[in-house]
């Protein structure tokens, strides 16, 4: 499958820091040259294994990354993992009904498919760009709107509320 053309991204779709990127990588290296040094003066087989069950964990985690968002395809959920990705799409034609909860901040958008569905977290500025949109790809759709001010930032005819 080739990569969907994305139109807005989820708020929790940002990248690892490089900080924490780099502290995990060097912890990792440090922990397999602990676990060698150990193993080559030693020999104790049962303390490397914690070093080693260490630097795999911190080298694994520094190499991967998530992201969620709307594309034309659908709602699309990528997890990197060293070169290697992994998409997993809600089709458009799925979803069944859409829940817009507001936050102070944030919002959450449930898009739901019988009786399961997928939540995905976006600023509350972004709220206009995901009316629009869902009122492009999937006009039938109810959308209903929870929290504070139920009446949509942007009213749209297709994007309708419900009673």
């Amino acid at each position: 499958m080739e990569k969907p053309e994305a139109y807005l991204y989820s708020s929790t779709s940002k990248p690892m820091p490089k900080w924490m990127l780099v502290f995990a990588v060097v912890l990792g290296i440090f922990a397999l040259a602990t676990a060698y040094r150990i193993y080559a003066a030693e020999g104790l087989v049962g303390r490397v294994v914690y070093n080693l069950v260490v630097a795999v964990i911190c080298l694994c985690g520094a190499g991967i990354s998530k992201r969620l968002y709307l594309a034309d395809v659908g709602v699309v959920r990528e997890t990197h993992s060293w070169g290697r990705v992994i998409r997993n799409v809600l089709d458009w034609d799925d979803i069944r009904h859409v829940s817009i909860a507001r936050r102070t901040k944030n919002i959450m958008v449930f898009f739901e498919v019988d009786f399961t569905g997928w939540k995905v977290m976006f600023s509350r500025d972004q709220e206009a760009e995901i009316l629009d949109i869902l009122g492009d790809m999937i006009p039938d759709v109810e959308v209903e709107f929870l929290g504070p001010g139920d009446e949509p930032a942007k009213k749209r005819a297709s994007a309708k509320p419900a009673k």
